[in-house]
């Protein structure tokens, strides 16, 4: 009988396991360039939220954020509205492990963000920030240049690099996609 409750709690924590690695994907570069269609570098001009009620759902609450800048995987200029799962509305919150820090999505913030079409979101979302805290990457000025603040191992931008670095590397995997 004991065993039978020991194997019971090991499945479950298996199970618990499991459903945690699919919340949060760890993703470097090439992972994130592969599964994304975008990254713009640019300044946050919007954040807001919406609601989103699925048929015989509870409601959910989604962050718009929009950049405006440069697709550093074209090279071209391109205003980017993307979302993720979390935020406050008309005073409902809605918070979610993997969501951005609000210091990372603030109005004025040069950021990078990486983005690709999702479904499912409701009407006003068909656009994602892929892999929520992991697809937007705070920007500041340095020494040598502008520089992007890495997140640490698991992150498309691991390291602290120069945006320039970035947009080669970047280039690099696009070429290879």
């Amino acid at each position: 009988m004991k065993l039978h409750h020991l194997l019971l709690a090991g499945a479950a924590s298996l199970a618990l396991v499991q459903v945690g690695r699919a919340c949060i994907e760890e993703l470097d570069l090439p992972q994130m360039v592969a599964k994304t269609d975008t990254a713009v570098r640019g300044t946050i001009t919007d954040v807001r939220t919406v609601r989103f009620v699925p048929p015989g759902d509870d409601r959910l609450i989604y962050t718009l954020i929009t950049v405006e800048g440069t697709d550093l995987y074209t090279g071209q200029p391109r205003t980017l509205e993307a979302a993720f799962l979390g935020g406050t509305y008309q005073g409902d919150s809605m918070m979610v492990t993997s969501m951005p820090a609000p210091d990372e999505y603030r109005l004025g913030n040069d950021v990078v963000m990486f983005s690709a079409p999702v479904e499912g979101w409701g009407p006003e979302v068909d656009r994602c920030v892929y892999a929520s805290m992991g697809g937007i990457f705070r920007v500041i000025d340095g020494r040598n240049g502008a520089v992007v603040l890495g997140k640490g191992e698991g992150f498309a931008v691991q390291n602290n690099v120069l945006i320039e670095t970035l947009r080669s590397a970047i280039a690099q995997e696009v070429r290879l996609k």
